[in-house]
């Protein structure tokens, strides 16, 4: 993960957890004993999956929002009635 605080990187990480903890509550998967260290592993993981920019198919609008989002830049494209 970046540098985040702690109190984040906790958030997140109970979130995750949350999350993993799904995984077990399946109509499949309901009966199966949940693991606990496996669903801390997985949380983990999905933290820091979730919390990645994941800008490889997106479209020139969504690039433009993340970098908007990034920065205090204004912008405006070419159909916005420049």
């Amino acid at each position: 993960m970046a540098k985040i605080t702690r109190a984040e990187r906790e958030r997140r990480l109970g979130f995750a957890r949350q999350e993993a903890g799904r995984a077990w509550c399946g109509r499949h998967t309901g009966k199966i004993e949940m693991d606990i260290r496996l669903a801390n592993e997985f949380a983990r993981i999905l933290a820091e999956h979730m919390y990645k920019a994941h800008l490889g198919c997106a479209t020139t609008r969504e690039l433009l929002a993340e970098i908007a989002a990034r920065s205090d830049l204004e912008y405006r494209t070419v159909g916005d009635g420049i």
